[in-house]
């Protein structure tokens, strides 16, 4: 009856029944201990072992089997991180057990190796097991697990090595431990030659060992070969279905990845594999991947029917989605639920809030973050997200902060932050400080070369983004989409035509680079600020139909609205309207387009259209920091009048529109020294 309750993990009600025993012998200690162990409650195990001891002779031998499974409950918490004092019990333990001759069992040893393993010591578990009379699979396997989950996983194919050599038979476990250590190290030939040896023994279909597979397969990108190895699984357990969504997304693959989530709901009544936390939080990351929010909701309320809403992979996964899609209330709302937070939880939030341009709530999430007492320290994910808010702002002296932030966590040569760190000072207008962030890198990334590249483009250093370029591809460097927009925008800005078009020509015959819709919104914009209206409008005409979006026509139209170009202007309008129905663009360049040639009354249709379609011109703004020491960003808008100073800033603007309608009126060889004396008094 003991082992009955222990094996339904029923434990309460296996104490009671212990405790109602007239008679305990160590058959029912050790019973009780392997359910306390495989519940990881090592408090109930050590005062179960405690109080046999208390009834035994003092100088008594340590039972084997009453001990290993004390020190499997002390392995099974420190793995959880349930008990911070797990390393000074195992280290009792151990002392007990030589002192009662326990310590030669391989049972005792090679639970002993494990607790020290999962403790954090494996230098002392790595010599308990040197130390060990004999050896069986169990005590090789968990060498080489211990060492792969360390992380020395050429140590622990080694070791492996060792164990085949040694004669000993190995089982699916240990194949399985090999498997995860080739996984972990990308070490996809050795990975195959395990492989082999498993599918010659018959073990590939065995479920642990498949699942183990799958994972080295999907890790290393062979999307087809995970597929075989959980097709060999006579049924998919949970891990199995996890391990294929988890590897159709990997591979870009999200409608896939939906797919097979619905197949493996449909099965769940059969095989009994329910998704767990795992599965819910790869789905939901496939949802934010394809902007199927609506489905990421369902799924959300799928969670929490199932009661793992609040996990921590399922409520990161969750942040993420409603964040990138600017549903930020309900981002929020999952964060603050979430019971444990980690930093990708705080990156989560923090990079959603940034991304929407809340610059004031994502820093006051960082300080949070930075205060809370469980959250490490930021990663690269968080700084990069708050310097693109510093970049959006201009907000140059909380840009160093953060760069200084960086530095301290040793974040600085991360290509992540070197090239958010390069786009922050080039927005802020310091291109130097760019150029020394660029120029102390440890390495050579695309990343980095094509921040510098498009910083240099959009201030109009056309030259010096062009001469960056080509040094990018004369050190080995492979540029990607994003690189030849800043290309392209140098070219325009230069005025560079042929070349722009050469390059775009290129990009696919020389650099294996298929342009996009962006790129030749960027040759049209070209095109039309050289006059050449009519080559931008036949561009257009070559481009797949599917890429014809309003980026293309609003270059067009604008270039047609800078040169009267009314009936090409016309035909690009009723595109970019096509394309943007509710969109201002169109509508004011049109009207700005008439005005110019002096047809006020098509203006005024243009801008009556306008009203009658509820399109309203969003209102254009800026920001400037202010202050001394303690300063501030201030925003402002056309018209706006809520400025406690406002008049005093209007007086200054008006003084300054007045000086600088003087200039233009006073003659180049005239001496200026007192005008500007004056204006600046």
């Amino acid at each position: 009856m003991l082992k009955q309750l222990v094996r339904l993990g029923k434990l309460a009600e296996a104490r009671c029944l212990f405790d109602a025993m007239p008679h305990r012998d160590e058959v029912a200690y050790a019973t009780l201990l392997t359910g306390y162990a495989a519940a990881a409650d090592f408090p109930s195990a050590m005062a179960l072992f405690a109080r046999l001891r208390a009834f035994s002779p003092p100088h008594a031998a340590a039972d084997p089997f009453v001990l290993s499974p004390v020190l499997k409950a002390c392995a099974s918490a420190a793995a959880a991180g349930a008990d911070a004092g797990t390393l000074r019990h195992a280290a009792a333990l151990h002392a007990f057990a030589v002192r009662s001759s326990a310590a030669s069992s391989v049972f005792v040893s090679t639970a002993l190796a494990d607790a020290y393993a999962k403790a954090g010591r494996l230098e002392l578990a790595l010599r308990v097991f040197d130390e060990m009379p004999s050896k069986n699979v169990v005590s090789w396997t968990t060498l080489v697990a211990s060492l792969a989950r360390a992380g020395r996983r050429h140590d622990a194919l080694r070791r492996f090595a060792e164990m085949r050599a040694s004669g000993v038979a190995c089982d699916s476990h240990a194949y399985a431990a090999a498997l995860t250590a080739c996984a972990d190290a990308g070490l996809l030939p050795r990975g195959r030659e395990v492989h082999a040896i498993c599918t010659k023994l018959g073990l590939d279909a065995v479920p642990y060992v498949a699942n183990t597979l799958a994972t080295l397969y999907a890790r290393c990108g062979d999307i087809d070969r995970t597929l075989t190895a959980v097709s060999r699984m006579g049924s998919r357990d949970v891990a199995a279905w996890t391990t294929l969504i988890a590897s159709y997304l990997q591979t870009g693959r999200a409608e896939e990845a939906i797919e097979a989530f619905v197949r493996m709901l449909r099965d769940e009544s059969s095989n009994s594999a329910s998704p767990n936390e795992y599965t819910f939080s790869a789905i939901i990351a496939a949802c934010a991947n394809i902007e199927r929010v609506c489905l990421g909701e369902q799924l959300h309320a799928q969670a929490a029917r199932r009661g793992l809403s609040h996990a921590r992979t399922v409520a990161n996964s969750l942040v993420k989605l409603y964040g990138r899609y600017g549903h930020l209330s309900a981002a929020a709302d999952v964060f603050r639920e979430s019971i444990v937070k980690d930093v990708v939880s705080w990156s989560a939030i923090i990079s959603g809030f940034a991304q929407e341009g809340f610059a004031e709530e994502a820093f006051a999430l960082f300080s949070e973050m930075r205060h809370h007492s469980s959250c490490p320290r930021p990663n690269e994910f968080t700084i990069a997200s708050l310097l693109s808010v510093c970049a959006s702002a201009a907000t140059m002296d909380a840009g160093r902060q953060l760069h200084a932030l960086a530095v301290i966590a040793g974040l600085e040569h991360h290509a992540m932050i070197r090239s958010a760190l390069i786009d922050m000072y080039g927005k802020s207008g310091s291109m130097s400080d760019a150029d020394v962030v660029f120029c102390d890198r440890t390495r050579d990334d695309v990343i980095s070369w094509t921040a510098m590249i498009v910083g240099h483009a959009e201030h109009g250093h056309s030259k010096e983004a062009l001469g960056l370029f080509e040094e990018m591809c004369h050190a080995g460097l492979k540029p990607d989409h994003v690189t030849f927009i800043g290309v392209l925008a140098a070219c325009s800005h230069a005025g560079e035509v042929e070349l722009g078009l050469r390059y775009l020509n290129a990009m696919s015959k020389r650099y294996a680079v298929e342009p996009a819709k962006e790129h030749y919104g960027c040759v049209v914009d070209l095109l039309g600020r050289a006059g050449r209206i009519h080559e931008a409008e036949e561009l257009i005409g070559r481009i797949a139909a599917d890429e014809r979006d309003g980026v293309v026509w609003t270059s067009l139209l604008r270039a047609c609205a800078a040169r009267g170009a009314q009936e090409t202007g016309k035909k690009a309008a009723e595109r970019v309207m096509e394309a943007e129905p509710w969109g201002s663009g169109a509508h004011v360049a049109m009207a700005n387009l008439y005005a110019s040639k002096g047809q006020w009354h098509e203006a005024a249709q243009e801008r009556h259209l306008m009203k009658q379609k509820g399109v309203v011109k969003g209102a254009g703004w800026s920001s400037v920091e202010v202050g001394g020491d303690d300063r501030g960003v201030g925003v402002f808008v056309s018209g706006d009048r809520t400025n406690p100073k406002d008049n005093a800033i209007y007086v200054m603007l008006d003084l300054m529109y007045y000086g600088a309608g003087m200039v233009r009126h006073i003659p180049d060889q005239l001496d200026l020294g007192s005008e500007v004396e004056l204006i600046a008094n």
